[in-house]
């Protein structure tokens, strides 16, 4: 069959979405909405490695679509999350939505089932959450707004709430971040776990857990006032806080870990790693010597033992706030593993070549990275970091793939060839 990457490509492109759904939409068409404009986010493409099962391959994106009333011409945006299909199979998931009960609209001319935020067909309890009436833990105080700051579809949800200043209380923030399942009572109380351990004022800022909504899967969070990290230059403003970033890290790496952790060990990662480094030889040839080649450096080079602490399990520079104080908030702790603490650095480190600074400028970060992270703590090893930073390197690699970024097939050459260039650290 025809690759399905090729059939989906144009859902990918926002100009022409932009006109295809004022085109499909039921609400354009009835003459209620018109569609001005649209940013795509969080696609994800689900493939399969037998050619029999191509046909059942789908794409999973989320469209934010800017638009007005032509009556009253006020401008609106909304969200719609959208699954699309190969031939006709996008009429059968459309069946078994109205058969859930689902408030799903049927695009057929597009391959395509759709849910309007926010409706959610995985997490139904979202819509009360837009209304703040129906929330208990909000105390009933005037909110000047709701805003979505991360919308996962059948994942999770996170919301900004604004509260409006009173005569005696002061403007305030509080995020409710919801989950598909229960994992944010988990979160909930590992963050207050650590919380009560001793700490200083080198540490971690960590958001205040406020409480948990169990009917709603909602961990609400009091808001922290600051500055991006990501959005700071990165050759001057983030290179003087590495100093600060890797002794709170390290800080954080010696935390007492909650109990009952999930463990992550290093041949867990490599067989991970191979899974990724499959399907992408399947959905890029071109890369197939290239990655078998990736493939035997990680499992020749694997580290024999590393000690397991608590890591973050997401640490990357988007999770970092710059405070008024100069200190630095870290944030999102759904995956608190126990594993290698060098993930953590190698993650971060990986994570810094998806930014358009030349790439001698990231490399020379991540080796400050490493060496200012190695006088702070006692358990580094330069082969074992940059066999992580090979491995999250791929990571990203297939990242790119399943989200079908923008160049996707260019980001992951230069994403692979990245990882198997020489390091100097691994010397």
């Amino acid at each position: 069959m025809t690759n399905p990457l090729a059939q989906f490509a144009p859902l990918l492109n926002a100009d022409l979405m932009a006109a295809a759904l004022h085109q499909h939409l039921p609400e354009c068409q009835a003459g209620d909405w018109q569609v001005t404009g649209c940013e795509i986010q969080h696609p994800r493409y689900k493939t399969y490695r037998l050619a029999e099962n191509r046909e059942r391959s789908f794409l999973s994106l989320v469209y934010h679509l800017r638009g007005r009333h032509p009556a009253a011409m006020t401008a609106e945006q909304r969200i719609l999350y959208a699954r699309a299909y190969l031939g006709q199979r996008s009429q059968q998931a459309y069946s078994e939505a109205q058969a859930n009960g689902e408030r799903a609209i049927h695009l057929a001319e597009l391959g395509m089932v759709g849910w309007h935020f926010p409706d959610d067909p995985a997490m139904p309890w979202l819509a009360a959450l837009m209304d703040s009436r129906q929330i208990a833990e909000l105390e009933q105080r005037p909110i000047s707004a709701i805003e979505i700051v991360n919308y996962r579809p059948e994942i999770r949800c996170t919301a900004r709430y604004r509260f409006a200043a009173g005569e005696t209380e002061p403007a305030r923030v509080v995020y409710g971040k919801t989950y598909v399942d229960q994992r944010g009572r988990t979160v909930y109380q590992n963050l207050g776990l650590l919380q009560q351990q001793p700490s200083s004022v080198a540490d971690f800022v960590m958001p205040q857990a406020l409480a948990y909504a169990a009917n709603c899967r909602t961990l609400w969070l009091d808001g922290l006032q600051g500055l991006a990290l990501a959005a700071m230059d990165f050759t001057r403003e983030v290179e003087a806080k590495l100093p600060v970033l890797v002794a709170a890290l390290a800080a954080f790496h010696r935390l007492t870990p909650p109990p009952s952790l999930p463990t992550i060990s290093l041949p867990q990662h490599l067989q991970e790693w191979r899974k990724k480094a499959d399907k992408l030889s399947v959905a890029y040839p071109a890369q197939q010597a290239k990655l078998t080649a990736l493939l035997s450096e990680l499992g020749q080079t694997r580290p024999e033992f590393a000690t397991l602490g608590l890591i973050h399990g997401d640490f990357h520079i988007d999770q970092l706030l710059v405070l008024a104080d100069g200190r630095l908030a870290l944030f999102d702790y759904d995956e608190l593993t126990l594993g290698d603490p060098l993930q953590d650095l190698a993650n971060f480190a990986a994570d810094l070549y998806n930014y358009p600074y030349p790439v001698a400028v990231i490399d020379r970060l991540v080796q400050q990275l490493f060496t200012t992270y190695s006088a702070n703590h006692n358990q580094t090893d330069p082969q074992r970091f940059v066999w992580h930073l090979r491995g999250q390197l791929l990571t990203r690699a297939y990242r790119c793939f399943i989200q079908q970024k923008s160049e996707a097939q260019q980001r992951v050459a230069d994403f692979i060839a990245l990882a198997l260039r020489p390091w100097p650290l691994a010397e």
